[in-house]
């Protein structure tokens, strides 16, 4: 039998406690160098984007 691969999780940038469901579908996305950034909201990811610094 094949064995279940586990997926990390991946939580929003701005909301550390919600997690982002399906990422490969999440629609509010940031590139940061090589790392994808993901946010639950277009709410969250407009925060980021004028202050990341508050995120980091």
């Amino acid at each position: 039998m094949a064995k279940a691969v586990a997926k990390k999780k991946v939580f929003c940038t701005v909301c550390p406690t919600w997690e982002i469901k399906n990422p490969d579908r999440c629609s509010n996305t940031l590139k940061k160098r090589s790392k994808t950034l993901y946010f639950c909201t277009k709410r969250c990811k407009e925060r980021y984007t004028k202050s990341p610094e508050k995120f980091a």
